[in-house]
């Protein structure tokens, strides 16, 4: 009896072994999946209303395709949306070509496709409601000492689009970064940044690159006179003050100085529509290397004379 019970554990052994080592090696069958497709499709669902069945000659170890044979649940799979063509209808249809892309998130790591069995897949997705809208850069941001930014925010993509029910669409104007915080900023910044998805709505992308152009400036300051232009022949125009003072944040180093060749000046047109006589000060001739500038006063008290 204990003789018996050897060789049918040895047998058994052996068994093990052998389909242990059949398993271990490459072969090739033909499986079945059903696969759940994904994507950024303008104006559509995020994913496919149902599952596809696709059928494939796989080359991968018996493990591999013995898993694959037995697996229950859907694949999902993220396709790009370039690949995915337009058919009738809600249908989207990707091709034998471009699914070679995604073998490995389908049929996992280690599987090689021969062929597919096949011509096309063809997806659903439905359609939903969206709006565009731009995208709103949220920052708090300290600077060195004369350093500032050169320009706004560049965001890549700057507008998204938002899925959702038409009420809240209506009202939508636009979808905010999570702040962008940094400290003694210095140089050009850069990097990724996640959208803040309103409550309850979908957003065409989760994530926009950012970029911010920072640059050193030197300030210079002067007093300019002030003066009228568009005045009509005949007419005086008397303007208090008589000077204001400029502020100028320039490019270091500054080429030129802008406290040489900016003129400061009042609209008579703007006055003789004016209730009550205060004009807003204007500058002229700036040249390109500065970055911004503040007048004080920023209006001016204008009196006809005739």
């Amino acid at each position: 009896m204990k003789n018996w019970q050897y060789f049918l554990g040895c047998l058994a052994l052996s068994a093990g072994i052998w389909l242990i080592h059949n398993l271990s090696h490459m072969q090739t069958d033909v499986v079945t999946v059903s696969v759940i497709a994904e994507s950024n499709l303008p104006g559509r669902s995020a994913r496919s209303s149902e599952a596809v069945s696709m059928t494939a000659r796989c080359k991968a170890s018996g493990f591999r395709l013995l898993y694959i044979e037995h697996k229950d649940d859907p694949v999902v799979v993220r396709f790009e949306a370039e690949d995915l063509v337009q058919g009738e209808g809600d249908y989207f249809s990707i091709a034998p070509a471009q699914l070679y892309r995604y073998v490995n998130d389908i049929l996992g790591p280690g599987t090689s496709v021969e062929s597919f069995l096949f011509d096309e897949l063809r997806f659903r997705f439905i359609r939903e409601l969206y709006k565009k809208v731009p995208v709103n850069a949220i920052s708090s941001l300290t600077f060195k000492q004369q350093y500032m930014p050169s320009g706004g925010f560049v965001l890549q993509p700057d507008s998204v689009l938002v899925y959702g029910p038409a009420d809240m669409l209506s009202s939508l104007e636009m979808v905010n970064t999570r702040p962008i915080v940094r400290d003694d900023v210095k140089g050009n910044l850069h990097g990724e940044i996640t959208l803040d998805a309103p409550q309850g709505m979908r957003l065409s992308e989760q994530k926009v690159s950012w970029s911010l152009d920072v640059c050193r400036f030197v300030q210079l300051e002067a007093e300019l006179p002030l003066s009228a232009r568009n005045v009509p022949a005949g007419t005086s125009l008397s303007i208090f003050p008589a000077n204001v003072k400029v502020s100028f944040n320039c490019l270091f180093p500054v080429m030129d100085d802008p406290r040489v060749s900016t003129t400061c000046y009042v609209d008579y047109k703007e006055f003789s529509n004016s209730l009550t006589g205060r004009c807003l000060v204007h500058c002229d001739n700036i040249p390109q290397g500065v970055i911004s500038y503040s007048v004080k006063p920023e209006v001016a008290e204008c009196m006809e004379r005739l």
